[in-house]
């Protein structure tokens, strides 16, 4: 789905560690983003850095978090699995 005329760029995010905050910014002029886990596995995702592991949403097995309708220009997405090697899809739409 393209967003705007323009291609999704999509990011595949290595959670080397377990329970260990990762931290990812979105691209500049994000409007939409999905986070989506790529094997079955739960993932934590906070908008505050240190929190992931104690104020987060959880992404359970098999789901995806998406937002649209973004106005903003800064935005980091913080996460953790419980589980070491984990690959996070992150697809964001830009302007």
């Amino acid at each position: 789905m393209a967003l705007l005329g323009k291609l999704p760029i999509i990011t595949n995010l290595t959670l080397t560690l377990a329970d260990t905050e990762y931290s990812h910014a979105l691209p500049n002029g994000t409007k939409k983003y999905t986070v989506q886990c790529r094997t079955d596995d739960v993932l934590k995702l906070s908008y505050t850095k240190e929190e992931s592991g104690s104020t987060y949403i959880t992404i359970p097995e098999g789901a995806s978090q998406s937002e649209d309708n973004l106005n903003t220009n800064v935005l980091v997405l913080y996460l953790q699995s419980p589980t070491a090697g984990v690959i996070v899809e992150i697809t964001t739409w830009t302007t």
